[in-house]
């Protein structure tokens, strides 16, 4: 699967909420590997897709959608 389509996937696997990236790549780990989803994760971070905030155990982040994530999800479904 390309790298664009990925993203995709990726990003869906956010809508069920928020959790930590092992959690959220869990949901369907059979998207990617782990090692590419954390590289796509970090582009789609530094993109403005996704945000990162503490969680509640120290040096535990948790990644939700932004606003940007979640019309991006929407605007390419119903393109599908």
């Amino acid at each position: 699967m390309k790298t664009k389509q990925i993203k995709w996937q990726i990003l869906k696997l956010f809508l069920p909420g928020p959790g930590t990236r092992m959690a959220v790549w869990k949901r369907n780990p059979t998207v990617c590997a782990w090692e590419k989803f954390k590289r796509i994760t970090g582009m789609l971070r530094a993109d403005g897709f996704i945000e990162t905030t503490p969680g509640t155990i120290p040096m535990q982040s948790v990644c939700q959608l932004t606003t940007k994530g979640s019309n991006s999800i929407k605007k390419w479904e119903e393109t599908q």
